[in-house]
């Protein structure tokens, strides 16, 4: 009998959680996630039985049932995250059995752990094994069908990948960003708590996302807070800084319980407070909220003071660790074998490169190598995340076997008739074996991803007064007047700071002309009956207005010795709003300008070939 055992590890989320769900993150660019697997696993075990029938037992939840029908096994609630993955795969004649280390409503995505290592097992006893991102996919629309709400994608990729990462939630493509921290470190500095109390992410995350599209400013605004606490976090983790990565951390909380009611509770408030109050730099609700368990930062000499503090708050420290590897499968009569995470699309040495042949043209074929690749280009610090396809086409050297790719051409391959016969008409004329051909086309691989990184760099721009970066393809030109909209952006600012204080200047001198004037009132014995000169005269009619810098008109001038000393501290305020404007226009118009280049360079790891074949061609 075939027996599939999958196991996955679950994860636990630092920041930028629930902007996974599609499509809240395309109104909020530059919307990411950063996670980590942890040593708390999900295992599916499938045995085929040889009858029809079907065996669930959830060792979780100690129930086993039997079930001779995809018909009755739908009427069981019990078993109905297996009924949904049984009804896509159509498999009778097997045993389950599932099991999980992390709590039951932990907020460690343990649910989506086990229906990746389900799905997983299924796919590979149906002989129809999926991996990576594909694998994601389905587990995703799976799991949606399952909680009737939309499902987030963030849970699935721990499992399939293990390690830390930042999933960068980009239109048309989400794109899983390694950060390369030794584990051992995010170890060292983070620990997990269950409050006890368990949550349903489906109902906190469905109330949110229905805010968020039903134009609540609260929630919109919130989510966007939470882009940059993960944008912070991300930066933080990649510079190995574990304070900033604590301030984002607390960030994201923060801007988390502003949300909607009830993502915080009693037992979440005393562990974070006595936890801070002990030396960890934050905490933070695992998953949608409302319970289950919270991650902490912290300095490593202070997480003895902060288990002993935890104990006495509602719940128990998790004796989990981040960990590098994700899921695992084990075959029966075979070992272990590791996760897409390890794998290449690329052709290896050993597999036969497939040769096409290009009609058109004029003359005989003559040998290049095609390459389609995805390259990635990331900048933390910016939030810039860049993917695209490219097609290059180099010769190969007959005589030399070999390919120099500085010759190579960006090509466009839908443009290009290609078939896996030769036009008959168009003889080879090319002396080399096929051998040859593999030969030099495998050493030339090794040098393409070199090639690849000096030819796609990406260029930035960045104006550090204003923190502010290009976006590609912005060039310099339109970046430098994106700064100038920032620096009169800020001196509008400025100007009705600046406003503010100078009236209450004016004010000041109004009340000093006005207590003068009534001083000399009471002073000045008056035989007849008529008003003294009258001040307010001049506050009324030649005010200066000065957000323009013109004065009002007045018909008379001015009559008294008082109203002339007025006037006077009028004008001299004036001349120093007018100063005091200029000098900060000069500032931020100078600062406007002060662009520093940046030159991104991807590495070889973030350049993944998708294919790679043998062109025969007349030309390119």
């Amino acid at each position: 009998m075939n027996k599939v055992t999958v196991r996955a590890p679950v994860r636990a989320d630092l920041a930028g959680g629930t902007l996974d769900l599609w499509p809240l993150y395309l109104f909020h660019p530059g919307s990411r996630t950063v996670n980590v697997a942890i040593s708390y696993y999900a295992e599916s075990e499938v045995v085929e039985t040889g009858d029809s029938g079907i065996e669930v037992h959830l060792t979780d939840q100690q129930y086993e049932q039997r079930y001779e029908s995809l018909h009755e096994i739908a009427a069981d609630p019990k078993a109905a995250l297996v009924h949904r993955v049984l009804e896509h795969f159509h498999l009778t004649g097997i045993r389950i059995t599932t099991r999980t280390d992390a709590p039951r409503g932990s907020g460690l995505g343990g649910s989506s752990a086990l229906t990746v290592t389900l799905v997983r097992a299924l796919c590979e006893l149906s002989g129809t094994p999926i991996e990576g991102d594909e694998l994601v996919a389905l587990v995703r629309d799976l799991e949606t069908r399952l909680i009737g709400v939309p499902a987030g994608i963030q849970d699935y990729y721990p499992p399939v990948y293990g390690g830390l990462a930042a999933l960068h939630l980009n239109p048309g493509a989400v794109v899983r960003h390694e950060i390369p921290l030794p584990i051992e470190r995010l170890a060292e500095h983070m620990l997990l708590h269950y409050t006890g109390v368990a949550h349903f992410s489906g109902t906190n995350n469905w109330e949110m996302y229905k805010r968020q599209i039903d134009g609540k400013r609260k929630v919109q605004k919130g989510f966007s807070r939470i882009v940059q606490s993960a944008i912070e976090m991300e930066k933080a983790l990649m510079n190995g800084d574990f304070r900033a990565a604590g301030e984002a951390l607390g960030h994201e909380w923060v801007n988390r319980k502003t949300l909607i009611q009830g993502i915080s509770t009693p037992e979440i408030d005393t562990a974070i407070a006595a936890a801070t109050a002990a030396g960890a730099w934050a905490g933070k609700v695992c998953g949608a909220g409302g319970g289950g368990c919270i991650v902490f930062l912290l300095p490593p000499e202070r997480r003895e003071d902060v288990r002993r503090a935890l104990e006495g708050a509602p719940g128990r420290v998790l004796d989990a660790a981040p960990v590098a590897h994700g899921l695992s499968i084990e075959r029966s009569g075979g070992a272990p074998s590791e996760s897409f995470a390890g794998r290449r699309l690329a052709p290896q040495r050993s597999a036969p490169i497939e040769q096409l042949y290009l009609y058109g043209g004029r003359g005989a074929y003559k040998p290049f190598i095609m390459v389609d690749a995805v390259v990635t280009q990331s900048e933390a610090r910016s939030g810039v995340h860049q993917t695209v396809m490219r097609t290059y086409a180099a010769a190969i050297d007959v005589a030399e076997a070999s390919v120099t790719w500085s010759d190579a051409k960006l090509i466009n391959p839908n443009t290009l008739k290609m078939h896996a016969e030769p036009d008959p008409n168009r003889p080879i004329t090319a002396r080399i074996s096929y051998d040859a051909l593999a030969q030099a086309a495998a050493q030339a691989q090794e040098t393409f991803k070199q090639f690849v990184a000096d030819r796609e760099k990406l260029q930035l721009f960045h104006n550090a007064a204003f923190a502010v970066y290009s976006q590609p393809p912005e060039t310099r030109e339109s970046f430098l007047a994106r700064c100038k909209e920032e620096a009169n952006r800020r001196l509008d600012n400025e100007a009705e700071r600046l406003e503010s204080t100078f009236r209450r200047r004016i004010d000041q001198v109004k009340e000093r002309s006005e207590r003068d004037k009534r001083e000399l009132e009471s002073k000045e014995q008056r035989p007849n009956d008529g008003p003294a000169d009258n001040v307010t005269v001049g506050w009324g009619q030649t005010l200066y207005n000065i957000t323009s810098g013109k004065p009002a008109a007045v018909a008379d001038a001015p009559q008294s010795v008082l109203e002339i000393d007025y006037m006077e501290k009028i004008s001299q305020i004036q001349r120093a709003w007018d100063k005091e404007l200029q000098a900060r226009r000069d500032e931020l118009f100078s600062k406007a300008k002060e662009v520093e280049e940046i030159t991104l360079t991807p590495s070889p790891k973030n350049i993944e070939v998708t294919k790679y074949l043998i062109l025969w061609a007349t030309k390119l």
